[in-house]
């Protein structure tokens, strides 16, 4: 009986000599992963508004959209149906309106894109509305740029160009080239 027992014993020793030598090798074969996917934390709205201000905590603009997604990947913000509503105190206020739109990281651009129109709502002289596809918005220097083609009314009269830089705070325009237009008086 003793030589069955130590038999037995040898051969479980064997066992688990092997099995641990094999989990060796099938381990040491595996390539470790960088890292494990996890899932990025980011938010989703319907019918939102989300509000810039300077930094005082006064409200400079408004933004409102049909949907509202902040892409976790890079957390960057996708806006769908965008308004925004600029309203430095004591300046003239522009309404700014596109199909969509993105705020890249960090949030100081907002860019608008397809059927933008830009117009002043000032009701103290006439307004002034920008026609373009593709819109940026600096929140932090209170300018609107492109580099596409416009088209600005004002008072009866028509400008075409191409690019623009408007300083909202200053109510100002630049055209950029290519300017041609029709003033009536």
């Amino acid at each position: 009986m003793d030589r069955k027992i130590a038999l037995g014993l040898a051969a479980l020793i064997l066992g688990a000599v092997a099995s641990g030598v094999l989990l060796y090798r099938v381990g040491a074969k595996q390539v470790p992963s960088a890292e494990a996917p996890r899932l990025g934390i980011g938010y989703y709205a319907n019918d939102a508004t989300l509000t810039g201000t300077d930094d005082d905590g006064h409200i400079l603009y408004r933004i409102s959209a049909a949907t509202v997604q902040q892409m976790p990947a890079d957390g960057s913000v996708s806006l769908q149906s965008v308004l925004v509503n600029y309203d430095p105190s004591q300046e003239v206020p522009w309404s700014l309106r596109s199909d969509t739109g993105r705020i890249p990281p960090g949030g100081k651009i907002i860019e608008l894109s397809g059927n933008v129109v830009a117009a002043t709502r000032a009701a103290d002289s006439p307004a002034a509305t920008i026609r373009t596809d593709l819109l940026e918005f600096d929140a932090s220097t209170y300018v609107a740029a492109t580099d596409r083609k416009v088209v600005i009314d004002y008072a009866g009269s028509t400008v075409h160009a191409t690019g623009l830089r408007a300083m909202l705070r200053q109510d100002r325009l630049e055209l950029l080239s290519n300017v041609t237009g029709q003033y009536v008086r």
